[in-house]
């Protein structure tokens, strides 16, 4: 008997039905926690319960509005005057730069000057 004629087979059949069910086993691990879902759709809202006492007076009585009104406006002409100074402080700033620029496009406009080590010249020979 050779090799071949021996191990070929043909066409395999069908499966066969399922054995029975095994017995369960332990429980595995608990795995890690998985993302948060989106929120729920919020509830009905409760009953109104019962009004509560009337509180106190506050501090913005119609005494005090005309306290409050000038207090503000104090603060306000503060920030003004402030402002006022800031801004001036820039005009100066910028007037400065203003002027920098001038000088810096004069020296842009001014011939080259030779070059003392090219020309083989030094300082003792001046």
């Amino acid at each position: 008997m050779s090799k071949a004629s021996r191990f070929s087979r043909g066409i395999p059949g069908p499966p066969g039905p399922p054995g029975p069910r095994g017995e369960p086993g332990e429980r595995g691990r608990t795995g890690s926690r998985g993302a948060t879902g989106k929120q729920g759709r919020q509830g009905q809202r409760g009953v109104q319960g019962i009004a509560g006492e009337r509180g106190a007076m506050g501090a913005a009585a119609p005494s005090d509005r005309k306290l409050i009104v000038a207090e503000v406006t104090e603060h306000i002409d503060k920030i003004y005057k402030e402002l006022d100074i800031q801004m001036r402080r820039m005009a100066q700033i910028q007037a400065q730069l203003d002027e920098l620029r001038a000088k810096i496009k004069h020296l842009d406009e001014l011939p080259p000057v030779p070059d003392r080590a090219k020309a083989g010249s030094s300082i003792a020979d001046a």
